[in-house]
């Protein structure tokens, strides 16, 4: 009985591990998309500027 207890503890700490990683990925990911995207927008201002 102890070792199923055991098992099954491992598995929620593993999907919370899992959870949280690929919220984390996610969170960072979407902030250098953004990032790209003003760093690019601002660069084609630019250049209209100078037209």
């Amino acid at each position: 009985m102890t070792t199923k207890s055991i098992a099954g503890q491992k598995w929620w700490k593993i999907g919370a591990a899992a959870f949280l990683s690929v919220g984390l990925l996610a969170a960072c990911g979407d902030d250098t998309e953004d990032d790209v995207d003003n760093d690019v927008e601002q660069e084609l201002e630019e250049e209209d500027a100078e037209e």
